[in-house]
């Protein structure tokens, strides 16, 4: 049965990531999702590449820091930085970029001393880095003490806690070392572990949230169950912290304590998992029937499966707007 929640809270957001002519990721991936739930949304791209980097070719330019500080610039010159309620953020690529972001979020901040940092820290999965390594210990002393929620996947929540993640209880621990370091809205969006001492397994897959209050001391820590469905999935990080945020925005006032992170995460569970079976469905139809190659490097996956793969958003804007799906958080 699809899930609708109310959104009168509307957000005005400042987006900055990757951007691509074709396909979604990035702000491509994010921007509609937020429209779409009823927010207000403004880019600043770090890329613009013709498509994603699983495609064996791109062109396009990774804009410099200066670039970024000049289109904010021009923003406050017209007296437009005011009034954002959120700040959001994505692939960066270099340090002068993670830079540029902390000046933005100290001057927005000083507009609005209530604006909500959300942080996507875009570093790899999989075990492989995509950025430099000097990026991670700017993620972790820099942008994540200021954010209002990060949203890593395990592998990068392992390299900002420097804590290999195999059970609940090793993510549950990431997450205090995240909050000790002042951040109190944490989602690892995907990890593969072990629960209640079962052995892991491929099949399924766990985000794991947890909301602290700092004042209070009171503390929320959840665990989301969901399949893992086998494919090339591209922006499928960013478009899940868009919807976590967008959820989050509305729900925020509506919770008397915590709670809202839990509910925000299985409302974005349900639409992320709704739009990946049906990439996963509009795949299968343009390849009749055959089951997806398991393994295949970058660099030398045919384009025409990379693109079956690109993120089915639109044609499935309806489980954004009410998923039809259920995740329930479970206490951890």
């Amino acid at each position: 049965m699809a899930t609708s929640e109310p959104n009168s809270i509307q957000a005005r957001i400042l987006s900055i990531q990757s951007h691509v002519v074709s396909g979604y990721v990035g702000n491509r991936a994010a921007t509609f999702p937020l429209q779409l739930l009823g927010h207000e949304v403004d880019v600043i791209n770090t890329v613009q590449f013709s498509n994603h980097t699983g495609y064996n070719s791109v062109r396009g330019e990774r804009f410099a820091a200066a670039h970024i500080l000049d289109l904010f610039a021009g923003l406050q010159a017209n007296g437009l930085d005011q009034g954002y309620t959120h700040l959001l953020t994505g692939y960066m690529g270099n340090s002068e970029n993670i830079r540029a972001v902390e000046s933005i979020a100290k001057q927005l901040m000083e507009v609005n001393p209530e604006l909500v940092f959300v942080v996507d820290p875009v570093l790899g999965d999989d075990g492989a880095l995509y950025v430099p390594e000097e990026l991670i210990g700017l993620y972790r002393q820099v942008l994540c003490p200021m954010a209002s929620l990060i949203t890593p996947n395990q592998f990068e929540m392992e390299l900002l806690t420097d804590t290999k993640i195999n059970s609940l209880e090793d993510a549950k621990r990431a997450c205090d070392i995240m909050h000790e370091a002042g951040v109190p809205n944490v989602v690892i969006t995907s990890a593969q572990v072990a629960v209640d001492g079962q052995k892991e397994t491929d099949k399924m897959l766990h985000l794991i949230g947890s909301e602290y209050n700092a004042k209070s001391g009171a503390k929320h820590q959840f665990a989301i169950a969901f399949p893992r469905l086998e494919g090339y999935f591209t922006g499928s990080g960013d478009f899940f912290t868009a919807l976590t945020m967008a959820r989050h925005a509305s729900l925020g006032q509506t919770y008397d304590g915590l709670g809202a992170l839990a509910r925000a995460c299985e409302l974005a569970t349900a639409t992320q998992a709704g739009v990946m079976k049906a990439t996963v469905d509009f795949y299968k139809q343009s390849f009749d029937g055959k089951d997806v190659a398991r393994g295949l490097p970058r660099g030398s996956r045919p384009p025409e499966m990379v693109r079956a793969f690109e993120l089915r958003i639109i044609p499935s804007q309806h489980l954004i707007v009410a998923p039809e799906a259920e995740y329930r958080a479970f206490s951890i």
